[in-house]
This record gives structure tokens, sequence and C-alpha cells, in this order.
């Protein structure tokens, strides 16, 4: 891909030509780029135009500007072994559209372009046979007639050698004329059986009525039964047959609900149902030569009349139904090559399919996925079998047994199958059975339904390095994943990784469960898949081999976290890290997360926190506790609390095990930050305090500072600003020393907020001086930061328009790290502003809306600051009632969090307001 944009970049193509879209990339070709595939198709479709309107020479001009277009073999580069799928598709069209082409090169009478098109065609597809025919006709007819008795001869050589097949139809036709020396142009089929009148089939032939019987206990599934119906019932078009493609994992009943749906349409194929079991997933399918075999012979032709090729079976097919109202129900198909022979010609009949594999390339079809049930369909399901009394009964076990079966419709008719057979069972015994994780596929069995052999069916189809993919995916415990896990779970570069986990969603064992279109794809399994994908990587995977892949993934994780945090906080600061040494990571995934480093934190928190914690477990105490120190910044600009307490606390578990002192410090460090931020002073000191004596234990000065000025963040809400202060005058050297710009900023802009409080608001400056020009040597969230103390200090020497300005700026670069903290903080300012400035209605609603704000974070300090504010606009308004309402609720907010500073502020502004009177307080409205 590199290369390709190198090469762009020398021919003056614009960047933006090839931008990095999930899964992959994207080609913009809106800038006059030609996509050769895209050419060949549209020439394709132009010149079936063509031929249908009679003008063949405008379609065989067409015809040879798409055969132009290929220059070799198609998609030869690295990763063509994983697109032999789209690599057989393509050479399928190529080889059509080469047919089609010499088809109208005969019908005009241009023989010589026919063989000097078909003889170097043939040596490169050397068992296709249509070709070889239109060659001998070409041959023949151009007077050539030895050369096209050799061709025949060479070929019936080849194919008895390679295939033990005598040649097809087409050759044999083109031999008797060549042999009669009578040239003609038609090349009918040998004709099998004559139809009768009617239409039918000859008396003797067999009943086509051969579809499996309707379940009774058929429930659910209503929007994609009549859609199918709908789409199948159609009017008789003779252009093209309906085509209707189920497709789902195994268990979710697509086989019922085919076979539900073609017993709908009985009156509508009146002709009769053509069904065919093709086990596309299963070790052997059956190949389409058989199927057609089958087909025919059911229609009635005789055994030595079915042609023995495959082009001459799929014609003779075609033909016998060409006039006739037949439904084909070609159930459990592996693929599109394993269909397009089967389709029939023309509108009278239609084809319903299953599959697990979305068919998207079938011509016609409308594809409908099944999912698991809702939870009122499987309790419906349980009803149908067991009796609606008997599931009444016993609700909460109903509802529990349907989850603990994923509410896959498998799952469910074999619980309930059970049950119907075990009268003296009480639901909630079979639940219990089913609670265990370890043997509930062992329970998921009955009278030969299992769900596991289904599983199997689709596991053993598999490729070697698809079903290592399958087994470690097991080791993830998060509920969903991204597709940049699989690299290093497979110790292979991520583009390669992809598509292994590509063949999985095919394969229907893994479910894309983003929106489409989404720039961020996720993954999940259904239950019972990973507790089928848990057995296979207990029985496969060597423990030495899980331990290393769950390792590279977790450092992986690592190290995408550190690029975030250094990219949101403008380089690796206020961060102590292990000293274990770092595997490299794949450059594509730096670059996804580069792009965006938020935006893959969010995706991707669940990983982070689950691999953390797995970690932590398995006594990876130095991956542990430096993923979860690398986290923190992150989880503290998204107000993820939960999962930093989470992380936080099993590492400091593991530390403590493995006696790690600096590890176990880093993490009381981030605890302590944690109840910091959510303002439980008395909880977080203690914390803060024992990781500045482990940090000194362990000769970690840069910690320790780190440890010490969070401490000084409680001391100075507590009040003790005196103390606060000077331990930042304290830690600043060692700050320098260790080179952290962040922490430095940080605290000079704490100590000159704590000035300005204090009413010294020359020193403040000097300080906030200091604080801005470091921020400005690195870009992160800093800079909105001192943005706002530029703003506070502003307001307090009354310049509204400088205050104005700075809050202003410090929203833009906070809401674009999206750090809500700081976003609240500067709407409180900007009200705060409006009120100074006589626009109290305005100031309110800006006030309110970063209340709200507050609270949602979960930030009192925050709130704190805005009740102060909103108490002053109401004042202004003529209302001390209201001011005095929302400054007594902020001083017991104060007293519950023990902010003794600001507890000062609220109690003065209470003394400054006027003596409520007694029908002032009776008017005012109650509040909550």
């Amino acid at each position: 891909m590199s290369a390709l944009r190198g090469t762009l970049r020398r021919v003056g193509a614009p960047q933006e030509i090839i931008t990095t879209r999930r899964p992959g990339y994207e080609l913009d070709v809106a800038h006059g780029v030609r996509v050769d595939v895209v050419d060949f198709r549209a020439a394709q479709r132009e010149a079936r135009g063509f031929v249908e309107s009679g003008d063949l020479q405008r379609a065989l001009s067409l015809m040879e500007a798409g055969l132009r277009l290929w220059r070799g073999p198609v998609l030869s580069g690295p990763g063509s072994q994983a697109r032999q799928p789209e690599t057989r598709r393509l050479e399928e069209e190529y080889i059509a559209l080469r047919e089609s082409c010499s088809d109208i090169q005969l019908g005009l009478g241009m023989h010589e372009e026919v063989i000097a098109g078909l003889s170097a065609f043939v040596e490169e597809h050397p068992l296709l046979e249509r070709p070889r025919a239109q060659l001998m006709r070409a041959l023949f007819e151009s007077g050539r007639r030895a050369d096209a008795l050799e061709l025949y001869h060479s070929t019936a050589e080849l194919l008895r050698e390679e295939l033990g097949v005598v040649p097809g139809g087409d050759l044999q036709h083109m031999l008797e004329v060549v042999l009669a020396e009578s040239p003609e142009t038609s090349r009918k089929p040998p004709v099998a059986f004559r139809a009768s009148p009617s239409g039918g089939p000859e008396p003797g032939v067999p009943s086509l009525r051969q579809l499996p019987g309707d379940l009774p206990e058929f429930v659910g599934r209503e929007e994609e039964l009549e859609t199918a119906v709908a789409h199948l019932a159609r009017p008789e078009d003779v252009r093209a047959a309906p085509v209707a493609v189920v497709v789902g994992p195994g268990g979710t009943g697509k086989t019922t609900l085919a076979v539900h749906i073609a017993h709908r349409l009985h009156d509508v194929y009146t002709d009769g149902q053509l069904y065919v079991n093709l086990g596309g997933m299963s070790g052997n399918p059956l190949s389409p030569h058989e199927a057609l075999g089958r087909f025919l012979r059911d229609l009635g032709v005789a055994g030595q009349a079915v042609p023995d090729s495959l082009d001459d079976r799929s014609a003779l097919f075609r033909s016998l139904l060409a006039k006739r109202r037949i439904l084909l129900v070609l159930d459990n198909a592996g693929d599109a090559g394993q269909l397009r022979p089967l389709l029939p010609g023309t509108g009278s009949c239609a084809v319903l399919v299953t599959s697990r594999v979305r068919l998207t390339s079938v011509p016609h079809a409308r594809v409908l996925e099944l999912d698991v049930l809702g939870q009122d369909q499987a309790r419906q399901l349980f009803g149908r079998i067991l009796g609606a009394d008997r599931v009444s009964a016993e609700p909460e076990a109903a509802a529990a047994l349907a989850e603990y079966c994923g509410r896959l419709p498998l799952a469910v008719h074999i619980v309930a199958a059970k049950l119907a057979s075990k009268p003296h069972w009480s639901l909630r015994k079979a639940a219990a059975r089913l609670a265990d994780e370890r043997r509930r596929l062992d329970e998921l069995a009955h009278e030969g339904l299992e769900v596991r052999s289904s599983l199997e069916l689709s596991h053993q189809g598999l490729e070697p390095q698809a079903r290592r993919l399958f087994r470690r995916l097991a080791l993830l415990e998060a509920g969903d994943f991204a597709e940049w896990v699989c690299g290093p779970l497979l110790d292979i570069p991520v583009d390669e990784a992809e598509e292994v986990l590509e063949e999985l969603v095919d394969a229907r064992l893994v479910d894309v469960v983003s929106p489409p279109g989404s720039d961020r794809t996720r993954y999940r399994m259904h239950d019972l898949v990973r507790l089928f994908s848990v057995e296979c990587l207990e029985e496969g995977e060597p423990q030495a081999a899980r331990t290393a892949a769950l390792q590279r993934t977790a450092a992986t994780t690592l190290a995408l976290a550190g690029l975030a945090h250094r990219k949101v906080c403008g380089g690796d600061f206020t961060v102590i890290h292990s000293r274990s040494v770092r595997p490299p990571v794949d450059a594509d995934i730096v670059e996804r997360v580069a792009a965006d480093p938020l935006a893959w934190y969010e995706a991707d928190r669940t990983t982070i926190t689950s691999l953390c914690v797995q970690a932590a477990e398995h006594d990876e105490d130095e991956l542990a506790w430096d993923l979860a120190a690398t986290s923190r910044c992150l989880f503290s600009i998204r107000f993820h609390f939960d999962d930093w307490q989470r992380t936080h606390e099993v590492s400091l578990d593991a530390t403590r095990r493995q006696g790690n002192k600096r590890g176990e410090a880093s993490v009381l460090l981030g605890l302590g930050d944690l109840h910091l931020t959510r303002r439980a002073y008395d909880v977080a000191l203690p914390l803060l305090r024992r990781s500045q004596e482990l940090f000194g234990e362990v000769g970690e000065h840069h910690g320790r500072a780190l440890a010490q000025r969070k401490a000084a963040c409680a001391d100075r809400v507590q009040g003790r600003t005196a103390e606060a202060l000077e331990s930042w005058r304290l830690c600043l050297p060692v700050l320098e020393e260790a080179g952290d710009l962040e922490a430095q900023a940080q605290v000079l802009r704490w100590t000159a907020q704590t000035l300005l409080e204090l009413g010294r608001a020359d020193e403040a400056e000097t300080s906030l001086l200091a604080a801005e020009r470091m921020a400005a040597s690195f870009a992160g969230r800093s800079a909105g930061q001192v943005r706002l103390a530029r703003g506070d200090l502003a307001l307090s020497r009354g310049d509204l328009a400088a205050a104005d300005e700075n809050y202003r700026r410090a929203l833009e670069v906070t809401d674009r790290l999206g750090d809500r903290s700081g976003s609240c903080a500067a709407l409180l300012g900007l009200g705060t502003v409006d009120v100074r400035s006589g626009r109290t209605a305005r100031g309110r609603e800006r006030l309110e809306k970063a209340r709200a704000d507050a609270r949602a974070i979960q930030d009192p300090l925050l709130e704190l600051e805005v009740l102060l504010s909103l108490a002053d606009a109401w004042e202004r308004d003529g209302e001390p009632g209201e001011a005095r309402s929302l400054l007594t609720r902020g001083a017991e907010l104060c007293r519950r969090i023990g902010a003794a500073s600001r507890l000062e502020r609220f109690t003065a502004a209470l003394s400054a307001l006027p003596p409520s009177r007694p029908e002032q307080r009776a008017a005012l409205p109650a509040r909550p």
C-alpha cells in the first residue's frame, strides 16, 4: 500500500485518493481513477444490453474492450490465497465473457479472430471444453478441417489422462459436423426426453413433491417469511428466476424456515418442488455435476441420456424447466459456484437457498439474514413443544433456559424436546444443569440433535490458520473485539489476520456487531460458539502457546494505550511504566489508533480492562499494572470510573502477591487519583501518602513527586493551602529533572489557581505564564486547562472580554479532545461572563447546562463552582431567595465531600445576602 501511494504521488494524484477505512482501505474514484474490475463489469453489462437489442457489433466491441483489461492472473499479489473466492468469481466472469465474445464472432463469420483469441486461451485453460469446441468450429469453418480433428483428438486424450472422462456434448457434436463435412452453426444440446404438449413431464415421470415435512412447532420469523414469499411468488417473469437466500449461523433454523416458505408456495409452483441438501459445509459437499444428475433423473431423463459434462447437464436442466412452475430448494449451499449451474434460465421457476455463507453474488437474489430468537419467540417455541401450561408455571426458569441456550433455535428445540421426554423434570432442574458452562454443550444434545455437531460442521471446513484463530479468540474475555487483536493472537501482520478473521465471519462462527458502514468494525461470538471455541482451545492449543498469545495481545494493547495517552497528553507524561521489554507493534495497527486515539479507546475499552484483569490473574503483574497506569488518563478524560477502579484493584492484588513495590506504588497513585477525581479526599489522601512512601523506598523520585503533587490537591481543597503550595514547590525540580512537561504544567497551573483564590493575582499570573510556556511546548490536554486558568485570571480582574476569549478558546480545545470536564468548566466560565455582563438569562441557561454536565461526570467540585455563579445570577435578577436556596445546597455539598476551602466561600456568600422574609420563603417553589 505504501508503494502504491508512492506511485500515485509521483503521477500527481491527490493524497486523499486512498484513505484508511475499516476493515482496509478505500479508493476514491471521484478523482478520475479507473478501476479495471469496475470497467470490466460495466463492459459486460453494456454488452448484454446490446445483445438483447440485436446490435451485435456494438456488443462485440464492448466485450473485446473488457477482455483487453486482463493482463495476467487476477489478485496474484500478497494475500492471494485468502482471496481465492474472489479470484474464482472473477475468473469465471472472464471465461464467460470470452465464450460469449467467441459466440458472437462465430455468428458474424469472424473465424480468424476466434482462432487468434482462443488458441492461447485454451492452452491456459486446458480443461474447459466449450472454448475448445468453439475453436474447432472456427478452424473447420475457415477450411482447416485437419487442424479441427487434431484439436478434438488432443482434447480427448487430455481429458482421459487428467480426468478419466470422454469429451462432452459440445465437442462430440462438433466432431460429428467435421466428420460429416457439413458446416453449420447450430449447437443444440442432445435431446434427452420429449416434453408433453402441456409442458409437464411425460407419463411415468416421478412426483416432484420432494419437500421435507413442515414443522407444526414453527414460530417467529414472520418478517423473513413474508418477505421471502412475496419475493418468490411474484408474477412470472421470463427474464430471470427469483432467488431467496436464507443466511445464518448453524442452528438458527434456516432449513426449517426454508421448508416452511416452500410449503406456503405450494399453490404457486404447481409443477412441484425439487429439494437437495448440497452439504456445503461438510467435508464432502455435493458437486453441481452430481446435483444436476439427480435433478435430471427426477425430471424423467433416462440414466443413459444424462449428459456427461457440467455445461450440458446445466443446459438440459434449464431447457426442461423453461416452461414449468417449479420451486428449487437448495439446502446448505457452500458457495455461489455450487449454485450457479443449478439456477433456472427463466422466471417460471424460483429458487430458495439456505447457507451459512452470505451469497451476495447470486443473480436476482434477496438475502434474508437470520439471527437468534427474541425472548418471547424462544418462550413460544418452548410452549409449542412442552405445552403452554408447563412453561407458564415456571416463567423465570423458562427465561433462564432461553438465555442459557443463547436463544439459538436448535438449542431451544433440543432442551424442549429433552424436557418433553422427561415430564418428571422441572424447568428449574434443566436450567440448573445448563448453568454450568463446562457441561452446557454436553447438555444440548438429544436424540441425534446436537449443538456441538452443528458447530463442528462449520469448524471442520476452516483452513488451519482460521481454526487456530477460532481457538485463540476464546482467550479474549471481552464481550466484543476489533480485528486488530487477531494479529497478535496469531503473531502475524494484521492485514493477513483480518483475512483469516473474515473466514470465520463467512463460516458464521463470528458475528459482525457494529452497524453497516461503521469505521470501527466490532466482532462477537455467540455464547454457545464461544463455549465450543473454549473446548477447541483446551483440546488443540498447548498452554505455552496460549500464554504467549495472551501476552502478545496484552502487550500490544499496552502499546496502543500508550500511544493514545501520548496523543491526548502530548507526550509520555505523568505515568510511571514497568521496565519489562515491549514487543514491536504492527505499524498498520498504530496508524489506525493514531488517527483518532480517543475513538480507539472508546471502542476497545472493554478489551483494555479485560486483558488487564487477565494479566493480573495470571500473575503477569508488570504487564497488568503498566496497562492500568497507562490507561489512567484515558479513563479519566472519559470518566470511566468503574474500569479505572477494576484495573487498579486487580493490579494492586497482583503486585502485592509478587512483592512488587514499584508496581504497587504506581497502582496506589492511580487509585488515589481516582478518589481525588471522585472528590473522596479522605479516601484518596492515605493512598497517595502510601504511594509516596513506596516510591521513596525503591528510589523512584519521579513517581514520588507525581504522588506528592496529587496529595497536595487534596490539601488545597480541604483548606491546607500553605501545605499544598509548599508541596508543589518541592515537586517542580524533580519533575523538571524527569522531563515531565505535563506534570510541571499541571503543578504551575494549580499553584496559579490557588494563589488566585487567595487574592494574590500578580503571583498567580507569574505562575500561570510559566505554565502557559510549558504547555505550549507540547500538544496535550493542558493547553485547554491553561486557557481556562487564563480566563479565571481575567475574570478576577474584571476584564470580561479577555475572559470570554480565553473561555471560548478553551472550549474549542476541550471539545476537540473530548475532555468533558474541561468543556464543562469552559461553559461555566462563559456563563459567569454572561452574568457579570448583565446577560443573566443567557448566563443562567449556560450555567444550568454546566450544572447538568458536572452531575453527569460526577464532579461535585465543578458543580459547586456552578452553584456559586448561578446564585450570583439570581441575586442580580432580584431573586435573593433563589440565590439563598442554591448557596445552602452548595454548602451542604461542601460539608459532604469535605471541601473546607469551598465551604468558606459559600458561607461568605450566604452572609452577604439580604435577610429573607417569611413571605418570600413561602413564595419559593418546592425544589428537589
